[in-house]
């Protein structure tokens, strides 16, 4: 990070020395680079946060359809949330990837209160927990998975689940959606599953991250970076919803309050 910083500062300047002694050539490749490391820098450090509304809807959402087969028997979803919404309110999801209809129609659908669901080829499964999830606070939450294994994260700590672990395989060919949950791929809302609040920096990892790894990520905080051997792993990255998620409704992208450096 120091030398990211030591970078900057030194192309800036020669930037301004060059403007000094009035070198256009230089100036205009000097730019040019500048441009360039931001543009890189944005990249590899996203600093926006997706908001979606206080007032409930069913039509503010963030949908895509991400290429699901490396996490058929294995994965992990991790994400910063913010919720704004009463904490004796059990229907928030903020991650909903389905292939089917009414009640298997989830197969993948993690909430901010009371519980989860994984649907494989084999059963739906629900998996419930205790822990209330306060509002209008940051909690880092990650939920990983092998057949045959599940476990949830709540700041690092973990989370008790009752019920069957699940075990199969995830259908793929899906749609993911945040901030609602499908009862069918990519709609059938209900007005009663909604999430409201902010939402930063959710990865989806081709394996079940160990308690260390959960732990680093929630301990080296919120404005932090994913460590190399976790970046290694990533299968839908924040950069990916950003770019490649459409955003429904009044759902917006807005600034973080994290530094860009």
């Amino acid at each position: 990070m120091a030398n990211l910083f030591l970078f900057t500062a030194t192309l800036v300047t020669l930037l301004a020395a060059v403007t000094a002694q009035n070198c256009p050539r230089m100036k205009k490749e000097l730019t040019k680079k500048m441009k360039n490391y931001e543009e890189r820098c944005s990249a590899d450090n996203p600093s926006k946060l997706l908001r979606f509304p206080e007032e409930l809807s069913t039509g503010n959402y963030v949908i895509l359809r991400p290429d699901m087969s490396s996490v058929r028997q294995e994965f992990s979803v991790c994400t910063w949330l913010k919720k704004q919404l009463e904490e004796k309110r059990r229907g928030v999801p903020w991650f909903s990837y389905a292939t089917g209809t009414g009640k298997h129609a989830n197969n993948i659908l993690l909430k901010a209160a009371a519980h989860h669901h994984i649907t494989t080829q084999v059963a739906l499964f629900s998996l419930d927990y205790g822990r209330t999830i306060a509002r209008d606070e940051w909690h880092h939450l990650c939920f990983t998975w092998r057949s045959g294994r599940a476990d949830f994260y709540v700041n690092g700590e973990w989370m008790h689940l009752s019920g069957t672990h699940p075990t199969g395989d995830i259908p793929q060919g899906g749609t993911l959606v945040l901030g609602q949950e499908q009862d069918s791929p990519g709609g059938a809302f209900d007005e009663n599953d909604i999430f409201a609040g902010d939402m930063y920096q959710l990865n989806m990892f081709k394996k079940k991250l160990t308690m260390e790894e959960v732990a680093e990520m929630y301990y080296n905080g919120r404005c932090a970076d994913l460590s190399a051997a976790c970046k290694e792993e990533v299968v839908l990255s924040w950069d990916d919803i950003l770019t490649k998620g459409e955003k429904k409704g009044d759902v917006t992208e807005e600034k973080n309050e994290c530094s860009s450096w």
